[in-house]
């Protein structure tokens, strides 16, 4: 039992943006177990952490384990790293200025920084600094640019270095808001909001996004700086230098013109191919001022010789037609490719000028085996995949440059065309299938060619028609199952009544509080109910083997819920004080295992049948339920926390496992109470000897359906045991969930599945002069399992009188005189339930997600409330 159904958490949601640190409601030590083994799967693989083995790297070439592959993977657009001049420089400045020059820029500079800044400022037709990183130059103009008069809305997919800057910002008490990026014509309001209050309002997104190769919205990035004279834009282009714009200043100034009101961040460790970043200002004053006042200008070490000696030779190169000349073959390759793509039927993200590449793939196995069996035929590519995008949209990165050849082109598009069908058709999707996926994953860009991009959706979508959406995986060893899926049977219904009852509690009736009679009483609750997360929707899912066997049950619902549910009571205080102004702040759709009124193993599973195909058709549903109701989360809860089949086998499917709070259960295994007191340690027998002996000052009443007695409980004292139960929720944000119905307990009491108990300390002892309970218990009862859910509390008698402690001693004794055999405590409220005797059963959640914005504007909370400790859970 546990205050407010706090076991009933929610989604971070989504995982946020890069990391997707906290996009499941995830810690940070909780996350990194999750990128761990993520990434140790692919580094298995052969796809990530891996080492090149040439002597000597040459164009578009490289090594792994001794095999030559041709490779996509890098982000020199246009192979300028092996040019003449460059590598001569790089020579030069060795030989005369040695390895490092190790110095503070706010002391010294070495000799070449003067003449390369003048070379970059000549580049970008404005003012230039260079410093060591992006991510470091993000920090120094923040450092300047935003300070506690200020404010900085980001597109949530704007890249992790600039959102790490911007924490940074809101230290020095910026105001940082975000903005969902499939929805970013919404800035124009934030931006409008904030305009009013502070003095400068800045907007952030990138200018190419690094790994699907979005081009940002020009027009609306006009809008937004319509909105007020004190907007700005700043914008990392990163990915947009030198391939495209005059002297290679960007794609970003190719297309928007440069003036007083936006700041430009590049790298110039990519398609510059030396090192290092620029800072690009119209205004020379704030230029000096972010070199003068920028942390990392004053406190960091400079760009190293042999890098400054590559950037100062690849600056002048800039300045010749050579850059032209790179640009235009790099523009024939990128619409090569394209027209290729096109042409072999394969599900581009977007096909624009940028060299970034993008192909849908969805779950990260599905784009593993492609890339696999890419490198098996001597190709190269980048998988993308969680946590640098969301679960399902993963795919495969490639990056075009100068050095490829249109036949390199060919052979990766062959390959490609090759393997992309056969492993979709392995795993039983169609493009239709990553349509969905991928739907409103880039917005707001039309190509260039407008005809060329609708004859490419509409063969896309033509082919799409020749696959059957949803069919079973044909390679089903391959995506982790046991037997054939399409040889078991499905059922999926939308009410508990219709569902073999017998059958149902066999399986489930006596864990996770969802027996049959339960799971009609919560459908008949939480439905036509005034406020939208009281009304779920349900679903029943049953697997059955070739002979009609269940092999796997469970149930779902689809409901709203708090994004911070399971995070510190910190973080949720504050997301609570921003639900004052927008009750649904952080809060997203989602499609839990159980239900809101539920607690503990909702999955039956025959582990001796096949289970991994059983539980291949459970996500299958669930990811159907997901899509009809637009759910962004679907979360799998309450299971085992040691079970590593089933860890490796969700892990495959896309499902990220969290730690949970530990689960606690009393076995009741003794007669009477100095038994049960025999069987505790000496410190615990102290420590339940006084709430023991306080048993003749309570009084005790329990309420059921079955005896007639619900109608001793009349409105008034409905409506005050939600009082004692609201207490609770509201002092418990360690779970934070949404506050139950008014009407909860009328709707439980009418169902044989649920009884209420009432504890009242009488007046002559110190109890409340009207008489009235001081706590409730809600339980669930059935077989020989008793769960009490939730409870309500009036704290004036819980330290001096001991009434919660004394609660869980009566409702102990109360299921002994049912005669069952254990008692479910639930979770949280660790000690005191060990006080009893209760026996810890580790558990987790599995979870996936749709989007990542919720988690990505969770983080901010975060940042805003501090990354101390977690606060220690106690009693209620």
């Amino acid at each position: 039992m546990i205050s407010g159904l706090g076991s009933f958490w929610a989604e971070i949601g989504q995982i946020s943006r890069a990391v997707g640190r906290y996009a499941l409601g995830m810690e940070v030590s909780e996350l990194l177990q999750t990128i761990e083994t993520l990434h140790a799967d692919a580094r298995s693989r052969g796809l990530f952490f891996q080492h090149c083995t040439d002597d000597r790297l040459v164009g578009r070439s490289v090594r792994i384990d001794g095999a030559p592959l041709l490779s996509f993977g890098s982000c020199s657009y246009l192979g300028l790293e092996y040019h003449p001049d460059l590598v001569a420089a790089v020579h030069d400045a060795v030989d005369r200025y040695g390895t490092q020059f190790a110095s503070s820029r706010g002391y010294l500079s070495a000799p070449q920084y003067e003449e390369f800044e003048d070379c970059l400022s000549r580049i970008f037709g404005a003012h230039a600094i260079c410093l060591q990183t992006t991510t470091l130059a993000h920090q120094a103009a923040f450092d300047v640019f935003l300070t506690e008069k200020d404010a900085i809305v980001m597109d949530h997919q704007v890249h992790y270095s600039v959102q790490r800057a911007a924490v940074l910002a809101r230290s020095a008490g910026a105001r940082v808001e975000l903005v969902r990026h499939e929805e970013l014509e919404r800035a124009i309001d934030v931006v409008k909001a904030l305009a009013q209050k502070h003095r400068t309002v800045w907007f952030a997104a990138d200018g190419v996004t690094s790994m699907y190769g979005e081009l940002v919205n020009v027009d609306l990035l006009r809008a937004i700086l319509d909105v007020a004279p004190n907007v700005r834009l700043y914008i990392d282009d990163a990915h947009g230098m030198s391939w495209a714009g005059e002297h290679g200043r960007g794609s970003f100034l190719s297309r928007m013109a440069l003036d007083d009101r936006i700041v430009v961040a590049t790298s110039l460790a990519k398609a510059f191919a030396a090192g290092g970043a620029a800072l690009v200002f119209s205004d020379a004053m704030e230029c000096e001022r972010v070199r003068m006042c920028g942390g990392p200008m004053v406190f960091s070490g400079p760009l190293q010789p042999p890098l400054l000696g590559a950037a100062l030779a690849s600056a002048r190169l800039h300045l010749t037609d050579e850059i032209v000349e790179r640009q235009a073959v790099l523009q024939d390759r990128i619409a090569y490719c394209n027209e290729r793509m096109a042409a072999a039927h394969l599900p581009l993200l977007v096909a624009n000028e940028t060299p970034v590449v993008f192909v849908r793939l969805g779950l990260p196995r599905v784009a593993t085996a492609v890339a696999q069996r890419l490198a098996a035929d001597g190709v190269y590519v980048n998988v993308s995949m969680y946590p640098s995008v969301p679960m399902k949209r993963g795919g495969l990165r490639l990056g075009i440059t100068t050095t490829h050849s249109h036949e390199d082109i060919d052979r990766v598009v062959e390959s490609l065309q090759r393997h992309v069908p056969r492993v979709l058709e392995e795993e039983g999707l169609s493009l239709a299938d990553l349509d969905a996926l991928f739907e409103r994953s880039v917005v707001n860009y039309t190509p260039t060619d407008r005809d060329s991009a609708k004859s490419y959706i509409a063969r896309l979508h033509e082919a799409a028609k020749t696959r059957t959406s949803g069919a079973a995986p044909r390679n089903w060893a391959g995506a982790g199952l046991d037997c054939d899926p399409s040889l078991m049977s499905v059922q999926h219904a939308h009410s508990v009544e219709e569902i073999d009852r017998a059958e149902w509690d066999g399986a489930l009736g006596a864990v996770g509080c969802i027996s049959w009679e339960a799971m009609r009483a919560a459908e008949r609750i939480f439905r036509d109910q005034p406020h939208k997360e009281h009304n779920w929707e349900f679903h029943y899912v049953v697997v059955r083997d070739a002979d009609r066997r269940p092999v796997c049950m469970t149930c779902f619902t689809v409901l709203l819920q708090k994004d911070d549910a399971l995070m510190r009571d910190g973080v949720s205080r504050a997301v609570e004080q921003k639900r004052l102004e927008d009750p649904y702040f952080l809060t997203s759709k989602a499609v839990v295992m159980g239900s809101g009124l539920s607690e503990g193993n909702h999955l039956y599973l025959d582990r001796n049948g096949p289970w991994r195909a059983a539980m291949h058709w459970v996500l299958q549903t669930a990811s159907k339920i997901c899509d009809e109701a637009e759910a962004d989360l679907l979360v799998l809860r309450d299971l085992p926390g040691d079970d590593v089949e089933m860890d490796a086998f969700l892990l495959l499917q896309g499902l990220v496992k969290i730690p949970n709070l530990d689960s606690h259960r009393v076995e009741l295994d003794w007669d009477g109470p100095e038994e049960f007191l025999r069987g505790l340690t000496k410190k615990r027998r102290q420590q339940l000897r006084p709430i023991i002996a306080l048993e003749p000052s309570y009084r005790v009443h329990v309420y059921q359906a079955t005896d007639g007695s619900s109608r001793a409980l009349g409105g008034d004292e409905l409506e005050y045991l939600h009082g004692l139960y609201r207490a609770v929720a509201r002092k418990k944000l360690r779970f934070n969930t949404f506050e139950l119905p008014e009407n909860l307990l009328e709707g439980l009491l009418r169902s044989p599945a649920w009884e209420v108990g009432t504890l009242r300390l009488d007046p002559s002892a110190g109890g409340p002069a009207h008489g009235r309970p001081v706590a409730f218990w809600a339980a669930h009862k059935h077989g020989q399992d008793y769960a009490p859910l939730f409870c309500g509390l009036d704290y004036g008698y819980v330290a001096e009188h001991g009434a919660y402690r004394h609660m869980i001693y009566r409702f102990l004794l109360r299921a002994k005189s049912l005669g069952m055999r254990v008692v479910h405590l639930g979770m949280d409220a660790e000690l005191e339930k060990r006080r009893f005797g209760a026996a810890m059963d580790k558990t987790c959640l599995y979870a996936q997600t749709r989007t990542d914005f919720n988690g990505a504007l969770l983080r901010e909370v975060v940042a805003e409330v501090g990354m101390g400790p977690s606060e220690e859970v106690t009693a209620p």
